[in-house]
């Protein structure tokens, strides 16, 4: 999910609530309330937001209604028969695991390909992601663009400056309810029973963030929806019968979960090992050329471990092939790194995924939100982590 991007919705949907207005105390209000956001967010976030108006507006433009779609003649049949286990997936999340439903997820968008493209970038000297401050959302670990163009044009601005950059295509974000979040085309276009699977996960994870957000908290908030989406998905095709196709679906679900956990398992020992090798680093005062040599050899070490965890079947081509850098293991810790954490949080209400939901509903509520769902299950001793950068 693209945060950044999120912040425009809510700003976009302050100004749709302005445009249609036809009070002008109204309207002086709703500007004098979104002028301290403006204000307090800096010359590049008002340039970023401006520059993705136009994208969500496109997409606010070619949306269909779902029922629309799907009774359209000229609609394909195998887009159909996605679309309705869509909705389908759409009203167990609702039913069973107590998401959020209203007019969420039925309107359809194609944009003909990625949704977005998100810009992670790091420093190549220490193991920090760099983050970005916005109204309503808080601190973001990554920026959202809709166009690959701008995506790439940010990326050579921050090379420039000395870090670490890595783009990469997203195909579905939640707008955390500021505005109402469509099922994309990229959602449901991988063919065949890993399509089915794909799709089921994917919309219970956007639902997941529609659900539930909390402000400033991007790993915790990720894999919170990445748990959802992937055991939820494996208990909907479980309740769907015993037909040939749903037991395949079925038993893909729930290989696509077991390689979920296993990847976190790999991933949180590799992401303790790059943070060691640049705490030592610092403690050093290696120079760059010194530092460069030796995290080249250190992900040569990560790839190696990762082909020999993972040597057949779905894998990550960047962590296999290359090129790694800190954005690339960074970025993959803002979707991974906690999921022990949920998984614990998990079995402190028995597996009931419903209930867990709730916890999440509730820290929501709360100002200490993230602080109070790590107080339930204590997180073990671990080092000290360097604290975040900002632009």
């Amino acid at each position: 999910m693209s945060l950044a991007i999120v912040a425009m919705d809510a700003l976009l949907t302050r100004w749709q609530a302005f445009s249609s207005s036809r009070s002008v105390w109204k309207k002086a209000g709703l500007i004098l309330g979104m002028l301290p956001l403006l204000l307090d967010s800096g010359c590049f976030t008002v340039r970023y937001l401006g520059q993705q108006a136009a994208g969500q507006l496109h997409l606010l433009r070619i949306r269909r209604h779902v029922d629309d779609v799907l009774s359209d003649p000229a609609t394909p049949e195998p887009l159909r028969e996605r679309l309705q286990l869509a909705l389908a997936a759409r009203q167990f999340g609702i039913d069973e695991l107590g998401l959020r439903g209203g007019a969420e997820f039925k309107r359809f968008v194609d944009t003909g390909g990625p949704v977005a493209y998100n810009l992670t970038a790091a420093p190549k000297t220490a193991w920090r992601i760099l983050r970005w401050r916005f109204p309503l959302v808080g601190t973001v670990p990554y920026l959202g663009f809709f166009d690959r163009r701008d995506a790439l044009v940010e990326a050579k601005k921050l090379e420039a400056r000395g870090y670490d950059v890595y783009v990469r295509p997203v195909g579905a974000y939640s707008s955390l309810g500021y505005l109402i979040s469509p099922i994309y085309a990229s959602m449901l276009d991988q063919p065949g029973p890993e399509g089915e699977v794909q799709t089921v996960e994917t919309i219970l994870h956007e639902m997941a963030h529609s659900t539930a957000y909390l402000r400033s908290a991007s790993e915790l908030n990720e894999s919170y929806a990445t748990l959802v989406g992937v055991e939820g998905a494996a208990r909907f095709f479980r309740e769907r019968g015993a037909s040939a196709q749903s037991a395949l679906v079925h038993r893909l679900a729930q290989e696509e979960e077991q390689r979920h956990l296993a990847f976190s398992a790999w991933l949180e020992p590799a992401l303790k090992d790059a943070a060691a090798f640049y705490r030592d680093a610092h403690d050093r005062h290696l120079p760059w050329s010194v530092i460069e040599a030796e995290r080249a050899a250190l992900f040569a070490r990560l790839q190696a471990s990762y082909r020999a965890a993972f040597p057949s079947g779905p894998r990550y081509r960047r962590l296999a092939e290359g090129p790694l850098n800190n954005a690339v293991l960074l970025s993959f810790g803002v979707y991974h790194r906690s999921s022990d954490f949920q998984q614990r949080l998990l079995a402190a209400v028995r597996g009931d995924l419903r209930a867990f939901v709730e916890l999440y509903r509730q820290a929501e509520r709360r100002s200490d939100g993230a602080a109070w769902l790590r107080s339930l299950v204590p997180e073990p001793a671990t080092a000290p982590q360097p604290g975040p950068v900002t632009p």
